[in-house]
């Protein structure tokens, strides 16, 4: 195999912790706990700073980002030693190892530059990219567990795929504005903005509403995909997993909208704006293993996946 099972159940169990790290440092923005600590590397001018709620939501929150990094750079280690691992993935681990990089040094600058709005969302975004890049990484480490259809998935429905993925992390990036600039309460109603749908295009108002915009064309989308899977149910590409995969993708998103509503009606608060950004980081990764499965369904069949031990030589 390109890779061992426990290896595999190891690089899952990291993009879970990754998952969970991005979850934390929600928690820490909706506490109000990013200058618990106001130095940086240090808390306090200490490796280990003395006990308080909130610095030590903030210190939790850095150990457990080195932590990552240490199981990730162990993880790529072996990856990049490993001559069956194709090259694409190689090179993928080499970007995701850039982005983790540049992510450290946002740290940094998020607590030095005293959270500043453009700061706070690219840290929100590296992180996005990472976790994202991981999971691509992940599906292409084990491609014959992929079904193959009777025929390849039509091109449509393969941009239809991608283009998901790609909506949810504009559609991220836009609730890092909302997030980072305050301007989640802005509009006191639902779903009208102020009485209005859309008062105003700029200011935080107008954050918030390009915001609902775009969760209501995520919605729209959604919806589509999952009734493009039941229209096209009986086609000879679609696979039993994508199936699961469009129904576990709609799933999330009502989900998401309900979790989104419910955050306006109950004045933002921490626990909620957690899960509402977890939902998103979940929805992300639902519409890759959408993408991913109506990518591989309709690749070439390589002599590799043919005895069942996988292997793709390019990653895309």
């Amino acid at each position: 195999m390109l890779v061992s099972r426990g290896f595999l159940r190891l690089f899952y169990g990291l993009i879970a912790a990754t998952a969970g790290l991005m979850a934390l440092g929600a928690g820490v923005r909706a506490m109000n706990a990013g200058l618990a600590c106001p130095d940086w590397p240090l808390c306090f001018g200490k490796v280990i700073p003395d006990f308080h709620v909130g610095v030590w939501f903030e210190f939790v929150h850095r150990a457990y980002a080195g932590l990552v990094a240490l199981v990730f750079f162990g993880c790529l280690g072996y990856l990049l030693l490993r001559p069956q691992v194709p090259r694409g993935v190689k090179r993928l681990g080499l970007f995701a190892l850039l982005v983790l990089l540049s992510q450290i040094v946002m740290g940094g600058l998020t607590v030095l530059k005293m959270l500043k709005v453009s700061i706070v969302t690219s840290h929100l975004m590296l992180a996005t990219t990472f976790v994202a890049s991981l999971f691509w990484m992940a599906a292409h480490l084990n491609p014959a567990s992929v079904d193959r259809g009777a025929r390849p998935a039509p091109a449509w429905f393969r941009w239809l795929a991608f283009f998901y993925p790609a909506a949810t992390f504009g559609q991220i990036w836009l609730g890092g504005l909302v997030a980072s600039s305050y301007a989640g309460s802005v509009c006191v109603d639902f779903p009208l903005c102020n009485g209005q749908w859309a008062p105003t295009f700029q200011g935080a108002i107008g954050l918030q509403v390009m915001h609902r915009f775009g969760a209501y064309a995520l919605a729209l989308f959604g919806f589509a995909i999952f009734m493009t899977m039941r229209r096209n149910a009986a086609a000879p590409w679609m696979t039993r997993q994508i199936r699961v995969a469009a129904g576990f993708l709609f799933a999330v998103v009502l989900a998401q909208v309900g979790v989104g509503i419910a955050n306006l009606l109950l004045y933002i608060p921490p626990a909620m704006t957690v899960l509402h950004q977890s939902m998103a980081v979940l929805l992300l990764l639902a519409g890759l293993r959408l993408a991913y499965l109506a990518h591989r369904v309709s690749a070439p069949v390589t002599a590799m996946d043919e005895r069942g031990v996988g292997g793709v030589a390019t990653v895309g």
